[in-house]
């Protein structure tokens, strides 16, 4: 059953606020006072959704790492390899949709910890349903590591250019290196 709209304004509310003071405050110096001023929430409400500030985050990072393994459970990787561009305007159109807060996640310091398990999840992903198709699984563990860490650093660095010419310009850039290589 869907969640009420309050409680998702509620809690978008909260993890804005989260992830906004996060760029000023280690999460170890977070308050909860701090995030309920900046959310405009009562301590008691933010109780009733989280824990503390800790929790907020791995909820979040736990609710973008099941969008995109949404978005990669509607793809092979067959196809995604001889054809990226539709799966990556996918993660490109699911990121545009809340892209503050994508920029302010995923380009904070704090969240490189993040940035290696959503790495994991989608290479562990991959490897799983994948490496029967490859005799040499080692050189295809390989790949696949090189092929996803640079497409998640890639993206989350130029998370700001999502949606404007320049982010068209890198769906692209990153479309022709999955398809051809790196031939210029």
């Amino acid at each position: 059953m869907p969640k009420d709209r309050r409680i998702r304004k509620t809690q978008r509310a909260i993890i804005t606020a989260t992830v906004q003071l996060l760029n000023t405050v280690p999460i170890n110096k977070l308050s909860i006072k701090e995030i309920c001023s900046l959310a405009d929430v009562s301590r008691s409400t933010f109780y009733l959704h989280y824990y503390d500030a800790t929790d907020v985050i791995e909820q979040v990072h736990n609710d973008i790492i099941a969008n995109i393994t949404s978005v990669l459970d509607k793809f092979d990787f067959a196809t995604i390899l001889t054809n990226p561009e539709p799966f990556l305007k996918h993660v490109f159109d699911f990121l545009q949709k809340d892209l503050d807060l994508y920029i302010n996640l995923l380009q904070n310091n704090f969240h490189s910890d993040f940035r290696r398990k959503l790495k994991g999840m989608l290479e562990n992903k991959i490897l799983q349903e994948n490496s029967y198709r490859y005799r040499d699984r080692t050189m295809f563990e390989y790949s696949v590591c090189f092929l996803i860490s640079g497409l998640v650093e890639t993206i989350c660095d130029n998370l700001q250019d999502i949606g404007t010419p320049k982010g068209n310009m890198l769906l692209q850039s990153l479309t022709n290196h999955i398809k051809g290589g790196f031939a210029v």
